[in-house]
C-alpha cells in the first residue's frame, strides 16, 4: 500500500472512532517538555489497545512500559469500575510524568505505577495474579523474557498484546539487536502452542495472543 494512503487511512480510522481528549493530548507535550523520546503509541493504535481490553473482558492488567502514560491511560479507560491496572517503569523521571498524566485522566484509582527493572517487578506481581491482560511495550531485548512471564501468568483466555510488531518494516530482515529481538519474540509468539496468535497490521504492528483454556 501507499504510504500515502497508509496515512490517510490512519487519520480516516482516528477520525471515526479515536476520542482523544485534551487529557490524551496533553500527555505527549508534557512528554516533550521533559525531553521524553517520542515513542509513544498513535491514537489509532491507543483506541485498539482500549478496544482490546473491552473485547478480552479484562479487569486486571500489566502493562510493561508506562513511559509518559499515554497507553496506560487507554488501558485504564477500558477497565471497568474496580478494575486495575499495574504499570512498570524503570526511569523515576517517566514515572513521575506519567502519575500526572494519570490524574489529569481521572483513571488514578485503576493504576498502581510500580518503578523499578520490569523482570524484578514483575516477579514480585506473580502473587497477585492471574491477569487478564498483559501489554508489552519496553526494551525490546527483554520481549522474549516478559512474554514467558506472561504466559505463565495470563488466566486461561488472558491476552498479550505486545507493540512495534514490526518495527518500521525491519523484522522482515533484521540487523539490529532490538529488531532480533522483535522477530524472536514474534516467531516464539506463533509457535507456542499455549496460545492462539497473530499480528494486527495497525500502525507499527500489534502482536496479540489468546491463552488457551
Amino acid at each position: 500500500m501507499d504510504e500515502a494512503v497508509r496515512v490517510k487511512l490512519d487519520q480516516y480510522v482516528v477520525d471515526l472512532f479515536v476520542n482523544e481528549d485534551d487529557a490524551l493530548r496533553s500527555i505527549q507535550s508534557e512528554a516533550d517538555r521533559n525531553d521524553m523520546p517520542r515513542i509513544s503509541l498513535q491514537a489509532h493504535e491507543g483506541r485498539l489497545l482500549q478496544f482490546l481490553v473491552l473485547a478480552s473482558g479484562a479487569r486486571k492488567a500489566v502493562e510493561i512500559g508506562t513511559l509518559a502514560g499515554y497507553s496506560g491511560v487507554w488501558l485504564a479507560r477500558g477497565l471497568p469500575a474496580g478494575g486495575k491496572l499495574y504499570t512498570l517503569e524503570v526511569s523515576s523521571k517517566h514515572a513521575s510524568v506519567a502519575r500526572g498524566s494519570f490524574e489529569r485522566a481521572g483513571v488514578s484509582d485503576k493504576v498502581e505505577l510500580i518503578e523499578g527493572a520490569a523482570l524484578d517487578s514483575l516477579k514480585k506481581l506473580s502473587s497477585k495474579g492471574p491477569f487478564d491482560l498483559v501489554f508489552i511495550d519496553a526494551d525490546k531485548e527483554g520481549y522474549p523474557q516478559y512474554l514467558a512471564w506472561t504466559v505463565e501468568n495470563l488466566r486461561p483466555g488472558g491476552m498479550v498484546a505486545a507493540h512495534n510488531a514490526f518495527r518500521g518494516g525491519r523484522v522482515i530482515a533484521p540487523q539490529e539487536e532490538g529488531d532480533r529481538a522483535m522477530d524472536a519474540f514474534n516467531r516464539t509468539l506463533a509457535s507456542d502452542s499455549r496460545l492462539e496468535s497473530t499480528i494486527l497490521a495497525i500502525g507499527d504492528g500489534m502482536a496479540v495472543g489468546i491463552k488457551k483454556a
